[in-house]
């Protein structure tokens, strides 16, 4: 619990200070870009402020998504491969008292 908190409060202070930097640096140009966007996840899409494009879906049908989609799922549907594997290492003797310890050792 108490990390999940540091790393909001970590990334609200990335918030403010970014905008506080952008603002100093490009003064109403930032305002203006400001005032057409949310840091909060589609909310001003959801205002209006924005409007997605009628193709957005393609954004997501890239490599790179696919990919992490694909390697996510895989991995899901691979634990028990994987568990099973680190069940065999642990029983084959390669850590002490494991079942071939008197063969291998």
């Amino acid at each position: 619990l108490l990390t999940q908190t540091l790393l909001v409060g970590h990334h609200a202070f990335a918030c403010w200070n970014g905008d506080r930097r952008l603002l100093a640096e490009h003064g109403d140009n930032f305002r203006r870009i400001e005032e057409r966007t949310s840091i909060v996840p589609f909310r001003a899409i959801l205002e209006g402020r924005q409007k997605l494009p009628p193709d957005y879906y393609k954004e997501l049908l890239r490599a790179p998504y696919a990919l992490i989609a694909v390697g996510s799922i895989g991995a899901y549907l691979a634990h028990p491969y994987m568990q099973a594997g680190a069940a065999l290492a642990k029983n084959t003797g390669l850590v002490d008292g494991g079942v071939f310890d008197g063969l291998l050792g």
